[in-house]
């Protein structure tokens, strides 16, 4: 990238010093169009190739979702576009514009400091740096009217449009929930405008009406937009191309339109790869045959012409006979070198997870759960006189805006809290089974063999585990075998729920089972669970899940108290 010298010191230091407030944000700006140019990338680290020969290309304007398999480096590769951490690499990544990154975490802005002063800071602007620290009282008169004067109706009137209140605005950050961390980092980022904002599965933890702000501002953003997500109603209505980022070649394979498009074209590339591979094969063959044959044949004539008694005559002939084998071996040869040079790399066949409830106990047709007039309060009421029953094959998916109670609510069923008022009651002899959203009870220093090798309540030899972590999408030995804190979250999610089923759990309570799963996985797991024998109560803002799994559907917002 030319870059001129009297920008090239502040550009440096913006490069090693990225803007550390939840929302990473750099400038590179030189006087052409904005872009970005990946060519020829080659990165590995711990051991792990991730990027071979790598090319990407986002212009402005593009809106690119970023696809593959957990652990293919798709949260790297975002990582190494806004700079946010720093990796040996060969190739050029060459950047022209402003970047701005949401990453999946916020564990570096976890402090005291209220929401709005983060929420002003990640706006990356002088005038208002100078305001926070002019000592006014955050919400006084003087306070709102000076920063009134430098724009901050527009915080106030995107942060009320993204469904995030005032007292939320007030509170420390930390003391936020995961959407309105999300929330207040997006309201940021929407007053920021960057020439690229790049998305780290940004809905995970958004309600109903963040992502459809979400979608409303990505559609009307004229700058590029690169998203990691699992939420394919987001692709379908904001991206134009899906690049899938294949853990087999290494690389970037682009697919124009929405979801369902992908999946077809995704297929249909497969098997065109898989035909052309098979023809080529089918060449190589033919051809080392045919040099064996030629070879062969010339060794038999020279012998039956052995009874010749002129030796020079002889010798004439064997000449010849060998010249024109040699050029017919060299013309076969070159043609099998260059078929061999141009291999196409056939992508292997989508890993086909499978789960085998046979092996879970004959649930009891008694199997259900009765919740009555059940009521939660912290400072303020959080639901009351709640109540349903599920039977054994019922499929509930809970629903509501951010801080309704659904986590609470969770937790309660699996009696990890208790309820103010009322009472949950599991008949049949029910074993329940958790996934908790945070994965605050996962033993991140243990590999998934060891999780499940350890775990009293299942037992499962080496052998056993492996084949059931690899039943669920983690088969690599480097996965398998890896402290789950070194693993992509999407692993570790797939390692919970292949230990819930190991369980044999006849209730499965899910706070966003949908999270970080990859594509494949997704398709499997939900497919899975339409088969699932038992009770599952899925808390989830996936539309896309919902639809397709869900026999009924409850919202939390009804039941809230205010």
């Amino acid at each position: 990238m030319a870059i001129e010298q009297n920008q090239a010191d502040n550009i440096k230091k913006q490069e090693n010093e990225p803007y550390r407030n939840g929302i990473y944000y750099r400038e590179l700006v030189t006087e052409k169009t904005p872009e970005i140019v990946v060519q020829h990338l080659d990165l590995s680290f711990d051991g792990k190739t991730l990027f071979t020969d790598l090319d990407f290309t986002l212009s402005y304007g593009d809106k690119v979702t970023i696809v593959g398999e957990n652990g293919s480096g798709k949260t790297t590769f975002l990582k190494l576009l806004s700079g946010v951490e720093e990796y040996p690499y060969s190739g050029s990544v060459e950047i022209d514009g402003r970047i701005g990154f949401l990453p999946q975490h916020f564990e570096e802005v976890d402090n005291d400091d209220l929401t709005i002063n983060l929420l002003l800071r990640s706006l990356h602007d002088y005038e208002i740096d100078q305001f926070l620290q002019s000592g006014l009282e955050p919400f006084s008169h003087e306070w709102l009217q000076e920063l009134n004067s430098l724009g901050g109706h527009e915080i106030f009137k995107q942060s009320s449009l993204i469904g995030l209140g005032d007292e939320a605005l007030r509170r420390p950050f930390k003391s936020l929930s995961g959407g309105e961390k999300t929330k207040s980092l997006l309201c940021a980022l929407s007053i920021l405008e960057p020439d690229f904002i790049l998305l780290d599965e940004p809905t995970n933890h958004l309600d109903k009406n963040g992502i459809e702000w979400l979608e409303c501002f990505l559609k009307r953003n004229a700058g590029g937009v690169i998203i990691v997500t699992h939420d394919r109603s987001l692709i379908n209505a904001v991206s134009n191309m899906i690049s899938e980022l294949s853990p087999h070649s290494k690389k970037f394979a682009h697919f124009r339109g929405g979801y369902k498009n992908y999946l077809e074209e995704e297929d249909r590339r497969r098997r065109r790869l898989v035909e052309e591979r098979r023809f080529q094969d089918k060449e190589l063959k033919k051809l080392k045959s045919r040099i064996q044959q030629a070879q062969s044949k010339v060794k038999a004539r020279i012998i039956r012409s052995g009874s010749d008694r002129d030796k020079l005559s002889y010798n004439n002939k064997e000449q010849r006979a060998q010249k024109g084998t040699t050029g017919l071996v060299n013309q076969f040869t070159e043609k099998a070198e260059h078929i061999s040079e141009s291999l196409v790399d056939v992508i292997p066949e989508r890993l086909q997870l499978s789960f085998d409830f046979d092996e879970l106990p004959a649930f009891s047709f008694l199997l259900g759960i009765t919740v009555d007039g059940l009521s939660k309060s912290y400072e303020k009421p959080v639901f009351s006189n709640l109540s349903f029953t599920l039977i054994k094959g019922e499929r509930l998916v809970i629903q509501g805006p951010n801080g309704c109670g659904k986590t609470t609510l969770n937790q309660i069923l699996v009696g990890l809290t208790g309820p103010d008022r009322g009472t949950v009651s599991i008949s049949g002899n029910a074993v329940v089974g958790y996934l908790d959203q945070e994965q605050e009870t996962l033993p991140l220093e243990k590999s998934p063999l060891q999780l499940l090798q350890e775990d009293k309540f299942i037992n499962a030899s080496k052998q056993r585990a492996i084949r059931n972590l690899r039943d669920f999408g983690i088969y690599t030995w480097h996965d398998l075998k890896s402290p789950l804190k070194a693993l992509s979250v999407g692993c570790r999610r797939k390692t919970q729920l292949c230990q819930l089923i190991m369980r044999k759990c006849s209730i499965l309570v899910l706070d966003e089972p949908t999270n970080h799963i990859d594509f494949p996985s997704l398709e499997a797991i939900e497919d899975a669970l339409l088969t699932f024998p038992g009770i599952i109560i899925a808390t989830t803002h996936d539309r896309y899940f919902t639809e397709k799994v869900a026999t009924r559907v409850l919202d939390l917002s009804s039941c809230s108290s205010e």
